[in-house]
């Protein structure tokens, strides 16, 4: 799966709160509204996220990196003003899937994209699927109408007694908006433009929804989203070739991946402790040109279905694509600590919490490097 995110908002209505930062990075519950949408994100299988950002946008990169929970992360920075439209267009510019979620990076709606994607797909004509929301008593949003699972017709903001209103959060094929302008608005120009179409398919959800645009909402938020900030996370780190599987030398291709038994056996303990299992692993061969990122990611997803079948899934992968003597020094290869550090900050866990096993000293010099007790496997 593969998400575009708008996160370039200047929160203007909340000027007392986050003015020295992008809207999606205000501040709820200690943490940065958008942790809360990526970590949305990472709940429902996502691997890459494109954040369409603008105003302030090195004060998002320089926090989240380029990885985020073993989710790539690729900034899309508008240079000039672009609209939600154009971000969204120029961001799909950087995504390879030919349908991909897009939602706002400062609301959250609880909705399947799973679902959203098949609805899409169950619609060979239209080019979008939309989350839409219920809602009684409002006057904030634009209501729309649906007729046989598709939008008719959009209606300006006016109060509305009951009624369906988009909820920022789509399906859309990679190609819909090759002939949009640079420029311009997803809603007015797009949707509103184009609904007589029937081009946008609709899927109502009653999922937790909340826009944080508001000064009431914002403080609405910090009590809505108390229950979801992760506290006690414990991480059952594991390195993998040597570890989790046999290590054949700089390993990609998918039919010479062999587990080790006792391995999983642990991963799976943990697991059912109640334990987030990461994999740190030194990638070296990608930077001596031995095999490609995607190669690697290939066989992850094969490694995780396998260990998921056995009930020893891994939440995230952590690696390293570096090689001293070719892309020179990094913080992230073993024995350096940049892997378990980056993941302890992503899932918000205690070091002392946490294990790592490794089948070399190098990965027991990362552990101590981050507080974290090493254990040597086979040892």
């Amino acid at each position: 799966m593969e998400a575009v995110v708008l996160a370039g908002g200047f929160g203007t209505r909340l000027a007392d709160v986050v003015s020295d930062v992008p809207k999606p990075m205000a501040p709820v519950c200690g943490r940065p509204f958008l942790r809360f949408v990526l970590d949305e994100l990472f709940s429902q299988g996502c691997e890459s996220v494109v954040l369409a950002v603008g105003y302030l946008h090195n004060r998002i990169s320089e926090y989240f990196g380029s990885t985020y929970k073993g989710m790539r992360l690729i900034y899309s920075v508008e240079d000039a003003p672009l609209g939600t439209g154009g971000a969204i267009k120029q961001a799909l510019g950087m995504c390879s899937e030919d349908v991909v979620i897009v939602l706002n990076g400062d609301s959250l709606f609880r909705v399947g994209y799973r679902a959203l994607y098949e609805a899409l797909c169950a619609r060979p004509q239209a080019v979008a699927a939309l989350a839409v929301r219920r809602l009684k008593r409002f006057d904030r949003y634009g209501s729309l109408t649906v007729v046989g699972g598709i939008i008719s017709s959009f209606a300006e903001k006016s109060y509305c007694e009951e009624g369906l209103v988009n909820g920022g959060v789509y399906a859309l094929k990679r190609s819909a908006l090759a002939a949009m302008p640079p420029a311009f608005s997803i809603e007015h120009d797009y949707f509103e433009r184009f609904v007589s179409d029937g081009a946008f398919v609709a899927c109502e959800s009653g999922g937790l929804f909340l826009d944080i645009g508001i000064p009431e909402d914002y403080e609405r938020a910090q009590t809505v989203f108390f229950d979801l900030v992760p506290r006690g996370t414990r991480i059952a780190f594991f390195d993998r070739d040597g570890t989790i599987n046999v290590d054949t030398g700089h390993l990609y291709e998918p039919e010479k991946l062999a587990l080790i038994p006792s391995t999983v056996d642990l991963m799976r303990s943990y697991r059912r402790k109640g334990y987030r299992i990461v994999v740190v692993t030194n990638q070296a061969g990608i930077a001596k040109g031995l095999y490609a990122e995607e190669d690697m990611h290939r066989l992850h997803r094969i490694l995780n279905e396998k260990l998921d079948a056995l009930g020893a899934g891994v939440d995230a992968f952590y690696f390293c694509p570096h090689h001293p003597a070719v892309t020179g020094p990094c913080s992230c290869r073993k024995p350096a600590g940049g892997m378990v550090e980056k993941a302890l900050f992503d899932f918000e866990a205690d070091p002392e919490c946490c294990v790592l096993y490794g089948d070399k000293e190098t990965d027991l010099q990362a552990a101590a490097a981050c507080g974290v007790r090493g254990v040597l496997v086979g040892a």
